[in-house]
């Protein structure tokens, strides 16, 4: 019988070809999915549940090989997820509302007080700030005050995303007090309690008179990217989270001893966005439907890397060390890089089918003495 060496063992050629051959078929699927619902004891597999995600940044890859380290993605300690939107779509409301209560969850949804009112607002445009007028009438693209209302009734977070959502590291004194305090003031005059303030076009964190002049006003507040969002905002001091949003952090003081602001901090949470992560699907895949099969299917497989990336921190920790913060705009297929209704309610039922704790950026603590976050 001809054999074939393998370390120190001698396989049969027979045997040999048919692993080969199975590992060709299986290969794409693992590729694609991973394998962080396979069971492991003593590094051997005795039961295997599903296929989920393991490629993201660096959550399941070894240091030493650069190789997905499954033994260490399945985790005992439960998962959470926070869910938010973004501006204040009408679809938020009559799209994504319905298909939240469904499963039993609760959001935060960051609105701009111009938009609500029905003015429109600033957006950024190749770096120049331009005005995106939505007066028309027949638009009817952003929520209104009672359906805001209706959904802080319900249990949801309704924070500030800014007044007109000015580019902040170009305004004045005046017209960033006007911003900030202006979007508190006009939410306050709803009934509502805003404490989280999302920068506009997730800008201005870094300057110091911006984020003395938040925190004047609000008590936390959102800027910038990122896959997880570390509760002591020191994934890459404690947790081997090798990003340069959390490099040299150990808390999330806003600023550091020379007075300079941190990257990641009570300001400055991390979200990650879905259209973002959609918009990059889309340059990739240009002869690909945005809306397509192919191109839904690929942005679940991303909203499943992301959601599972936690496992390996917090089963380390023990506890829950970090969440991922999920961020969308519109539920509606009217712009490429919208959430379609049918990948919505998908990734929602996963939550649910996977006993996900589904939060609210107000079910977060925080510690004041020691400058981190906790849940409630």
């Amino acid at each position: 019988m001809r054999t074939l060496v393998s370390g120190t063992k001698i396989l049969p050629l027979s045997l040999t070809i048919a692993f080969i051959i199975t590992m060709l078929i299986l290969s794409p699927v693992l590729e694609t999915f991973g394998e962080s619902e396979i069971k492991y004891k003593d590094n051997n597999i005795y039961s295997k549940v599903n296929f989920i995600s393991t490629s993201t940044n660096n959550s399941y890859v070894s240091e030493n090989t650069g190789s997905p380290d499954i033994n260490n993605i399945s985790s005992n300690i439960e998962k959470a997820v926070i869910i938010m939107f973004d501006r204040g779509y009408k679809s938020q409301f009559t799209v994504a509302k319905p298909i939240l209560d469904k499963y039993g969850f609760k959001a935060s949804f960051f609105v701009i007080c111009s938009f609500i009112d029905g003015a429109g607002y600033h957006k950024l445009s190749n770096g120049s700030e331009l005005y995106h007028n939505i007066s028309n009438p027949e638009t009817n693209i952003a929520m209104s005050w009672d359906e805001i209302k209706q959904l802080y009734k319900e249990g949801h977070d309704i924070e500030s995303h800014g007044k007109e959502h000015r580019d902040l590291r170009k305004s004045s004194s005046e017209e960033l007090e006007h911003e900030i305090a202006e979007s508190k003031k006009c939410l306050s005059d709803q009934g509502l309690k805003p404490t989280y303030f999302q920068f506009p076009n997730n800008k201005g964190n870094g300057n110091s008179t911006v984020l003395k002049m938040v925190s004047r006003f609000f008590d936390f507040g959102l800027a910038d990217h990122s896959k997880l969002m570390f509760l002591n905002c020191d994934g890459w001091v404690n947790h081997g989270f090798k990003t340069q949003s959390y490099k040299y952090q150990h808390d999330c003081n806003p600023f550091s001893a020379d007075g300079t602001p941190t990257r990641t901090n009570k300001y400055s949470i991390r979200e990650w966005s879905h259209d973002r992560q959609h918009s990059k699907l889309n340059n990739k895949n240009p002869l690909l439907a945005p809306h397509g099969t192919e191109i839904s299917d690929k942005m679940f497989i991303e909203f499943i890397k992301v959601v599972e990336a936690q496992n390996l921190y917090n089963s380390k920790a023990g506890k829950i060390v970090a969440v991922p913060i999920i961020g969308y705009h519109s539920i509606a297929n009217s712009s490429n890089f919208d959430t379609s209704i049918e990948l919505f309610d998908r990734e929602m039922n996963y939550l649910h089918t996977n006993g996900f704790k589904v939060l609210k950026l107000t079910d977060l603590g925080y510690d004041e003495k020691a400058n981190h976050f906790y849940i409630r």
